[in-house]
């Protein structure tokens, strides 16, 4: 069996045939993720040779040629009250943080990519972790850390990463061709997610697609709600397996191939697929707590007059021992609409409580007391 390079690493769109290299082959060739929407080709007319198409996973694509703007994008997708909460919910983020966005196409520094990269990976590590569950690119990094690269500078693939200041919160990896960008892999800091930093990457990536002449914004793999909100048609990705039907070996091949992807999907439609994952995650001997468990605290919000200044002192809240305090504070900062910079965060070691003192209010985090 011939299985493409990369598997469903790629994010390729199509393949072609070299019928002298499979003419009489008792071979099975596996393409995966190949997107209904796309043209194929035809393998009718290919002299012994038979295609078996298996269903695997939903996509999500939008045709972007009606717009002219982002703005004229947000009024066909979204209703009022949802226009509402996204203006609010990204004019909180700014008015919480530093915030500017990036493009990287045709042109990236080989150091900013390595950087770049490294800290994709950290997030993604985070997300899934949070999850309590795998994700099989996590596995591949190397081969998917060489690839990007090169169809960056290509013109093939499109990073487009968020900072604050100058920490990328935020990267959504796309892949470029003849005026499709598809969604690879979005991913940002999960401590930002009451500002709802997904929904923002996506539409700064769907911003980029208008103003780059783009008529296909497709959003690929994956089933949740903002996809089906923005999108105009839901398709499937499918695994082609050409055999040759002369040849028993290579038909036998196909059909059981074929019958092993078709109970995987079918597992997968039944949710089994989640079990599976979170069950290997458990057994990364690599998982465990670097932090504290969120569930451990409690919030009290006060004003900043019972706060007591001579009994706590402030803590930097980028070092590693306080990350599991960064949702606190910033769901602190959505709630208030304050700027990171105009508070503090105070520890009182003894009782292991933590005090996050903006202008007029505060947070008190403190830990779930038995009684």
């Amino acid at each position: 069996m011939y299985v493409n390079i990369g598997r469903n690493l790629t994010k390729g769109f199509y393949y072609t045939i070299d019928e002298d290299k499979v003419r009489g082959s008792n071979h099975v060739f596996l393409v995966r993720d190949i997107p209904t929407y796309f043209n194929v080709p035809e393998v009718k007319g290919v002299k012994k040779l038979k295609v078996i198409k298996v269903r695997q996973y939903n996509g999500y694509l939008t045709y972007l040629k009606d717009y002219s703007t982002l703005d004229d994008f947000i009024l066909a997708k979204y209703n009022s009250s949802r226009r509402n909460v996204l203006r609010r919910r990204v004019k909180g983020l700014k008015g919480s943080f530093n915030i500017k966005t990036e493009v990287y196409f045709g042109d990236i520094a080989k150091e900013t990519y390595d950087a770049m990269i490294d800290t994709f990976h950290d997030l993604l590590v985070k997300r899934f972790r949070e999850k309590k569950t795998e994700y099989h690119i996590l596995h591949k990094w190397d081969y998917f850390r060489e690839l990007i690269y090169p169809m960056i500078l290509n013109k093939e693939a499109v990073l487009l990463v968020t900072y604050e200041n100058e920490k990328p919160i935020g990267i959504y990896l796309s892949i470029c061709f003849n005026g499709i960008v598809s969604g690879a892999i979005p991913v940002f800091d999960t401590d930002y997610h009451k500002f709802a930093l997904g929904n923002y990457l996506t539409l700064k990536m769907v911003e980029w697609s208008i103003e780059n002449g783009m008529e296909i914004f497709d959003s690929s793999k994956g089933d949740y709600g903002e996809k089906e909100r923005i999108s105009d048609l839901k398709y499937s990705f499918e695994y082609h397996l050409l055999y040759n039907p002369r040849s028993v070996i290579s038909a036998s091949m196909a059909f059981g191939i074929a019958s092993f992807f078709r109970l995987k999907q079918f597992l997968r439609e039944k949710q089994i697929h989640s079990i599976y994952h979170n069950f290997k995650f458990k057994l990364n001997p690599n998982v465990s707590k670097e932090n504290p468990d969120m569930e451990q605290y409690e919030l009290v919000d006060n004003t900043v007059e019972a706060f007591q200044a001579n009994t706590v002192t402030p803590i930097n809240l980028d070092e590693k021992k306080y990350a599991f305090l960064r949702k606190f504070v910033f769901g602190f900062l959505y709630k208030s609409r304050e700027h990171i910079q105009d508070i503090t965060v105070y520890e009182n070691g003894e009782l292991d409580t933590y005090f996050v003192v903006g202008k007029d209010k505060m947070l008190e985090v403190r830990p779930i007391r038995e009684s």
